[in-house]
This record gives structure tokens, C-alpha cells and sequence, in this order.
């Protein structure tokens, strides 16, 4: 029986779709046949910061997650309504979060993401699908495509909130009977790069680098299987409507 389950995984790993690569330096030459994304990722903040010993900042376990789309058929290339346009040979619709940086930043890290020229939507991040609602952007051969700044937070509901250090004593104390913490999905922020990120690194070619012009509103399916939102945040945006209503009376 476990040589059958270990045959089985074999043939599965070796029937893998290729994946693109996240880089650890830029490269001497950019390929011209590929397409490059740069995004400076924004750590979120510790919720239990204020703890003896513990960290700022969160490390950056999870990231954003990017799909091959097909703006005709409005959805992530060969599944769902796009699967009649499946792509070619081995390759991936999705391109996964890997934590490799070529740039570490106070609280910043700076990534380079080497991937096939195509429509790509930004299908989440983490355990977060942004099939509610997210970006597309086209990626040409041969150039760099700057997504600036991602800040990403949890887009807690008006009735939740992080864990705190008290919330940690009563599950000490109460264990099973305490009262779990709240869940929520996560939202992204982009903005323009400023003088206070980290710099465009000076080994890339100011020629090949582009800034990225996002398609908002793109839907999709659910394909993460995890939580789903908006990538602003659904909640996030209720919250500013509700706050730009009360300031207008």
C-alpha cells in the first residue's frame, strides 16, 4: 500500500505544470522571452507587538498569489468559464507565493517574479481568494512590470478584532471554554513607490521597466478554496462609505 502511494505521488509530481520562478537576484540579463512583476511587500504589524519580546511586524509567510486570465471568457485561464483556453504544454494558470526577496527592506521586502507574458489577475493572498473582485494587468515580453507598494491587513467586520495579550491570558486560563478568535480575510493595498520604499534596484534596465496599469473589478472563481473578498476589502470599503456618509451630513 505505500509503495502505491508513493508511486502515485511520483507520477503526480512528475506530471507537474512547470512554475514560474521568484528570483533571489535580479538576473545579469532579462530574458526576452519572459515577463517580469516587481512588488515591494509591506509586512503587517504584530497584533501582540506589545508583548515582552515579541517582534513588530508579522514575517512574511504568505503573499500575494498571481493567475493567468482570460479577459474574453472572465475567468483564470483553463478552469472554470476559461476552460476551453487552457495553456500550452505544462505550463501553470497560477503562479504561487514564495518567500524569496532580492531586496530586504526595514519591515519591506522586494520581490522579482519571472513569468510567461500574459493577462495575469491577482487571484489572492494567503488562505484569501479576491475572486470578488480584484486587478488584471498585461505583462509583455521582456520587460519589468512594477506593481509598486502591496500593504497588505486583515479586513476585520465592524464586530471584530486582532488578539491581544489579555485575549492569550483567558485561553490559558479557560482553554476549550474561551472564546476563539475572530477570523477574517485579508485585503491589499497598492500604492506608487515613494522615496521612503525600497529603490528600484540600479541593475535593472530603465528601459524595460513599466508601471503597472491595473484593470480594477475583475471576478473570477474560487479556486483557493480559503476565505473569499474583495482585494480592497469588502468590509474595509464599507467602513469608508459609511465614514465618508457621516462626514457629508
Amino acid at each position: 500500500m505505500k509503495t502505491k502511494i508513493l508511486l502515485a505521488v511520483a507520477l503526480g509530481c512528475s506530471g507537474a505544470p512547470a512554475a514560474a520562478d521568484t528570483l533571489k537576484k535580479v538576473p545579469a540579463t532579462l530574458n526576452p522571452a519572459k515577463a517580469y512583476i516587481l512588488v515591494e511587500y509591506k509586512l503587517m504589524e504584530n497584533p501582540l507587538a506589545k508583548l515582552p519580546g515579541s517582534r513588530k511586524t508579522m514575517p512574511l509567510i504568505n503573499g500575494l498569489i498571481f493567475a493567468r486570465y482570460d479577459p474574453a471568457l472572465g475567468d483564470v485561464r483553463g478552469l472554470g468559464k476559461a476552460k476551453s483556453n487552457p495553456l500550452p504544454g505544462k505550463q501553470s494558470p497560477v503562479e504561487p507565493f514564495r518567500n524569496r526577496e532580492i531586496v530586504r527592506g526595514d519591515a519591506a521586502r522586494l520581490h522579482l517574479i519571472e513569468v510567461e507574458p500574459d493577462t495575469w489577475v491577482i487571484q489572492g493572498f494567503g488562505d484569501t481568494s479576491f475572486s470578488l473582485g480584484s486587478y488584471a494587468f498585461q505583462l509583455e515580453p521582456g520587460t519589468v512590470t512594477d506593481l509598486g507598494v502591496a500593504e497588505p491587513a486583515t479586513d476585520w467586520a465592524e464586530d471584530q478584532r486582532a488578539i491581544n495579550g489579555g485575549d492569550l491570558l483567558k485561553m490559558a486560563f479557560l482553554g476549550p471554554f474561551s472564546k476563539r478568535p475572530d477570523v477574517a480575510p485579508v485585503r491589499v493595498h497598492f500604492r506608487a513607490r515613494t522615496d521612503r520604499d525600497i529603490a528600484v534596484p540600479a541593475s535593472l534596465p530603465r528601459d524595460k521597466l513599466r508601471t503597472v496599469a491595473f484593470v480594477p473589478n475583475v471576478k473570477f472563481g474560487n479556486y483557493l478554496g480559503g476565505l473569499v473578498n474583495r482585494i480592497e476589502g469588502v468590509n474595509a470599503q464599507a467602513k469608508a462609505s459609511e465614514q465618508t456618509a457621516s462626514t457629508a451630513q
